[in-house]
């Protein structure tokens, strides 16, 4: 994994709008998965009979899609997810090595709290960071940096 050339500083965490960007288009790719896990239970349940416990059941698993679409793509994709990619930032950790599986799993687990307002909470937290961590990041440790060439 290749991680950051060297300890982030505030101005390597300088991709507010890249961030935005990566948030639209991940919510949007997150929502297409979770729709999609959706309606394959919703296939499911019309054919059992007993839609309504399949139906519960593709909610839980569409919601555990969306969720584990950003732990699971920053945990194992270079900190990245389809929509950072696109922009070219990653999460990293503090000390510039690779975002791992529990760390974006614990920046993940209060994006709950962080998209609050689409995301004002998160900004309003960043905004006032040192190095522009959201509340989640500061509980990993990890940091949004531009990818390097």
């Amino acid at each position: 994994m290749e991680g950051y050339a060297q300890r982030p500083e505030r101005d390597d965490t300088d991709v507010l709008g890249a961030r935005i960007i990566a948030q639209i288009v991940d919510t949007v790719v997150g929502s297409i998965l979770g729709f999609g896990v959706f309606i394959v239970f919703g296939f499911i349940g019309g054919s059992v009979g007993d839609g309504g416990i399949i139906t519960f059941l593709g909610f839980i698993a569409s919601f555990a899609t969306f969720v584990g679409y950003f732990f699971l793509l920053e945990g194992y994709w270079n900190g990245q997810t389809v929509g950072k990619r696109l922009v070219g930032i990653k999460v990293v950790k503090e000390d510039g090595s690779p975002c791992d599986l529990m760390s974006s799993f614990m920046r993940n687990l209060l994006r709950i709290i962080d998209g609050l307002f689409y995301y004002l909470v998160g900004f309003v937290v960043m905004a006032i960071s040192d190095k522009r961590q959201r509340i989640g990041d500061r509980l990993a440790g990890t940091v949004v940096v531009r990818e390097q060439n």
